[in-house]
């Protein structure tokens, strides 16, 4: 059979106009029942130990750890209050993101991860509790973090929440994709729509968005065709959901007002600044929960971390894009009245090694720092019960070889930070535990960051 991802990413998931029909049978009221959860996954890993620093005496700890790494005391951007003991400054590209802090729209959740229980580090030193699978693994870790279940079910923790959800709250596209890996958003039985900033309203010939367009005309005949060939079938199903998520996502970048936010021209600038104008849309026709993955890569910083050429920027260049993306989004959001209806988390597959590697850069380590944004979060707070000591070799590094170089057991889980987000959504607590059947180690099931 066909595969409808490969389809869906050759023929361009972005739509047109000329589906209100469809639409307009949407009842009005549910726009006051709409909520959306945009996640931005950082693909490669990001070093949160170059973006959350201490000020205080913790911070000598850092500067003498990562000698080459290490960003200048008077240039980290200062949060306001102390917090798990520690007063924090983030990094000079984040000045935005302290900003919102400030205005309470963000929250840091400090040394997130990959976890099956709780850990401490004795148990991580005499082997004696459940490890995630291959740590450490770009693609096993990605897949982790987003919920996959094993070989044996390879949904991710938004699909399996939408799978829960009642019929009439996944009434239009529940699960989005602006990623190439998107495990977070994939499920059982609900269905998936791709999009990409990049696309347009043509698949050769065919100007979706005319209505008079023969060449539109044979596309749509073709996606109505039925046939009793498996293939055929196939074919004809994943052409007519292909062509419908085109001329949606079309009619919402025709028909929103344009985002009141300044985005950076670079990727993720492009992909949120979309995603505003699609979100107000969505919720003007009658959309009632969904789910967006976002993908920006070029994280893995093993050398020239601190670059600053355009052609290959360091991470203090691609994380200030996100910043300033996240910032015009948010305030796109506001701009088009829906404040409390959109919350927007970030987060990647692992930290970064506290000791910098040998061309200027770190390498893969395990817990790191995530991101939540917007009306409903409970912003100007750092979540946790503590901070990593930052030695390489000291008390809280859980090095996977010799010598130490710096990286820290998680005390949050990946399954927890989610948790918080699934009841937003409105799954109950046992329905989140069906979700991720982790959560039932954890003493404590979510964070409390909403």
């Amino acid at each position: 059979m066909m595969d409808r991802r490969k389809f869906l990413m050759h023929s361009g998931a972005v739509s047109l106009a000329g589906i209100a029909a469809t639409l307009g049978s949407i009842q009005s009221v549910q726009a006051a029942d709409y909520k959306a959860l945009v996640v931005v996954f950082l693909s490669g890993g990001h070093d949160g130990n170059n973006i959350l620093v201490p000020l205080d005496a913790a911070y000598n700890d850092y500067a003498k750890a990562r000698p080459s790494l290490a960003l200048p005391k008077d240039s980290l951007v200062k949060l306001s209050g102390s917090y798990i003991g520690h007063q924090f400054g983030l990094s000079p590209a984040n000045r935005a993101l302290a900003t919102l802090f400030e205005q309470k729209r963000l929250a840091v959740i400090a040394n997130a991860g990959a976890l099956v229980q709780p850990t401490t580090m004795a148990q991580f030193k005499d082997k004696s509790v459940k490890l995630p699978p291959f740590l450490g693994s770009h693609a096993e870790q990605e897949q982790w973090i987003q919920g996959w279940m094993g070989d044996e079910n390879t949904t991710g923790w938004g699909g399996r929440a939408m799978d829960l959800m009642a019929a009439d709250l996944k009434n239009m596209q529940p699960l989005v994709a602006m990623a190439n890996d998107y495990t977070a958003v994939v499920s059982n039985s609900t269905s998936l729509s791709l999009a990409s900033s990049r696309s347009g309203s043509r698949w050769g010939e065919a100007e979706l968005s005319d209505a008079n367009s023969l060449a539109r005309q044979r596309v749509e005949w073709a996606s109505r065709l039925q046939s009793g060939n498996a293939y055929d079938s196939e074919f004809s199903r994943s052409l007519r959901a292909a062509y419908n998520d085109t001329v949606i996502f079309a009619k919402g970048q025709a028909s929103s007002a344009a985002p009141s936010g300044n985005f950076p021209d670079a990727q993720i600038g492009r992909d949120l600044r979309y995603l505003a104008k699609h979100l107000s849309y969505s919720k003007q026709v009658g959309a009632r929960r969904q789910i967006y993955l976002v993908q920006d890569g070029g994280y893995d910083t093993h050398a020239d971390q601190l670059s600053t050429s355009a052609t290959m920027p360091g991470l203090e260049m691609k994380i200030s894009d996100v910043s300033n993306s996240l910032s015009a989004f948010d305030q796109s959001i506001q701009s088009y009245g829906m404040n409390n209806d959109v919350i927007t988390v970030v987060m990647s597959e692992f930290g970064r090694t506290l000791d910098p590697a040998a061309g200027v850069g770190s390498d893969h380590a395990w817990g790191n720092h995530w991101f939540a944004m917007g009306g409903p979060v409970k912003g100007g707070n750092i979540y946790g019960n503590n901070f990593p000591t930052l030695q390489t070799g000291g008390v809280d590094d859980a090095s996977f070889w010799q010598p130490y170089r710096g990286q820290w057991i998680p005390q949050f889980s990946s399954d927890q930070f989610m948790a918080d987000l699934i009841q937003w959504l409105g799954l109950t607590p046992a329905q989140a535990l069906a979700v991720m059947p982790n959560l039932a180690n954890f003493p404590k099931k979510t964070i409390g960051y909403i």
